[in-house]
């Protein structure tokens, strides 16, 4: 059952990270109800019958971040009824045990050590084996996106889609053990005092920091542009070029002409780069920011082919086509969700 809200710890690699406990349930179908403060609605289901089934949920706010710690105890499988996280990010730390992710037809394993970041617009299913303990951290999507802007000094033309697997990287691994202590700090300031609400705000902002600087996502390239593995002169002006028009006709000759080079040479650096050319990898921006409409429709009556159109398909059958394939899931679902939400 659910208990009143208590003061907790979360208890992470040694540190000590004071919360409240939301949630202890030994009933599969109330934790269903309960993990919905992270997952959204989601079915919940008990594979097998061995070790005890116990859910809870402890909670630490930071703002426009949060650390969560969420264990079901028992061997677990969770599957969210909207296919997506509504509105934020999580990352997700492995304390002990073993859990697998299917995300995008791939599965990811996670363990300690070995953790993944979870996308608002990406469907994906939890398999957690017994004794699968796990510190989540939760940031705010709209947060992020202003954080891209600050660090690129450029507003997001499409979603953030981040790798599901973290890099092995001690960097990395570093970086966010950081960033676990420094919320210990935080997390012994009183809420709503000056104090608190200075701490988290840096907390908040390094969270983003790194996400948005060492994680692998699709705009990570803008920020490399000093660094050996950037993508080369010619493919950033020619990705920029197109990004400034996702919604009008786009040529090669005119992307040629703004990135300097020939067509030969122009498709042999995205080629290198992105292992597609500049037209399809248009296409499927172009589709990225047709989803991003369709999940929050600014007008009631907004239609697929209206969305299809604006963002340059003529066709709104081969847009639905194009868009399963990339999304698993047709433009007429991502907008009923939409308008639900």
């Amino acid at each position: 059952m659910q208990v009143p809200t208590l003061p907790s710890r979360i208890e992470f690699a040694g540190h000590q990270i004071a919360g409240l406990r939301l949630a202890d349930c030994r009933d599969v179908d109330e934790s269903n109800e309960l993990s919905a403060r992270l997952f959204g609605s989601a079915r919940m289901r008990r594979l097998r019958a061995a070790g005890a089934f116990h859910f809870t949920h402890d909670h630490v706010p930071f703002g426009p971040v949060s650390f969560d710690r969420m264990s079901w105890g028992a061997h677990t499988s969770l599957v969210p009824r909207t296919e997506s996280l509504p509105g934020y990010y999580l990352v997700t730390l492995p304390i002990q045990g073993t859990a697998r992710v299917r995300q995008d037809s791939r599965v990811h394993p996670l363990t300690r050590g070995a953790g993944g970041v979870f996308n608002p617009l990406r469907s994906f299913e939890i398999e957690a084996y017994e004794g699968f303990d796990q510190l989540l951290v939760r940031v705010d999507a709209v947060f992020l996106a202003r954080a891209w802007q600050g660090i690129s000094g450029r507003p997001l033309t499409a979603p953030l889609f981040f790798e599901h697997s973290m890099p092995d990287s001690p960097a990395l691994a570093a970086s966010w053990m950081s960033l676990v202590t420094l919320g210990e700090s935080v997390a012994r300031l009183p809420l709503g005092s000056a104090a608190r609400e200075y701490a988290q705000s840096a907390l908040a902002a390094s969270v983003a920091s790194v996400l948005l600087t060492q994680h692998d996502h699709n705009h990570r390239f803008m920020l490399e542009a000093d660094s050996k593995t950037a993508a080369p002169r010619v493919v950033r002006l020619a990705e920029e070029f197109m990004l400034q028009r996702l919604r009008e006709p786009v040529t090669v000759d005119e992307v040629c002409a703004a990135s300097g080079v020939s067509r030969r040479s122009l498709f042999a650096a995205f080629q290198t780069h992105h292992a597609t050319g500049p037209i399809a990898w248009l296409r499927q921006r172009r589709l990225d920011a047709a989803r991003a409409s369709l999940e929050k429709p600014e007008r009631a009556g907004l239609r697929v082919a209206e969305v299809a159109l604006e963002f340059g398909f003529p066709h709104v059958g081969e847009f639905a086509a194009a868009y399963g394939r990339a999304f698993g899931e047709t433009p007429s679902v991502t907008l009923r969700r939409g308008r639900l939400g």
